[in-house]
């Protein structure tokens, strides 16, 4: 592993950021009046949205992750709550900018035919949560934030005590 944490951390971005948005979605549809979920995730289980938020939020999740630590590091920010509300507000821009680049790419033609197999892993899953309510997403990239603030520190001090 490398002494700055990253595979702890990206890990941890995709892991626990899948993790709380299957929660967060699943708790939409079970909760939620939108006949548009209870039609088309009826049948899916808990642990049917866990396994498919991982697959489908990987992209998405270590793109999140990725984001957010360059924007902490480019403004010196080492501060928990300010990665909170930066994780939910990036959270909700990137879920938000992947599900409309989803709508666009629904249509077969605007869709180059070698990325297709690709495609999926990076716009269905922001695609199903434009279906729900979008605000779930603040929540889950506060919380996510907060998680990858505490790896993403104590790998820095282990780093700064070995120099």
């Amino acid at each position: 592993m490398t002494s700055r944490g990253s595979l702890a951390y990206y890990l941890a971005a995709w892991v626990c950021g899948c993790f709380f948005m299957a929660v967060a979605f699943w708790l939409e549809m079970q909760f939620s009046r939108a006949a548009s979920l209870q039609g088309t995730f009826q049948s899916v289980s808990f642990l049917g949205f866990c396994f498919f938020g991982l697959i489908f939020g990987a992209v998405p999740s270590i793109l999140f992750g990725w984001t957010l630590r360059r924007l902490m590091k480019l403004f010196h920010v080492e501060i928990i709550w300010l990665w909170v509300a930066a994780g939910a507000a990036l959270a909700l821009l990137l879920i938000w900018s992947l599900g409309g680049l989803g709508h666009l790419l629904q249509n077969p033609r605007t869709l180059p035919y070698s990325a297709l197999p690709i495609w999926p892993f990076l716009v269905v899953g922001p695609l199903d949560m434009l279906e729900g309510s979008l605000w779930v997403t603040l929540p889950v990239g506060a919380v996510t934030a907060a998680v990858l603030f505490a790896v993403h520190t104590a790998f820095e001090r282990n780093a700064e005590a070995q120099q």
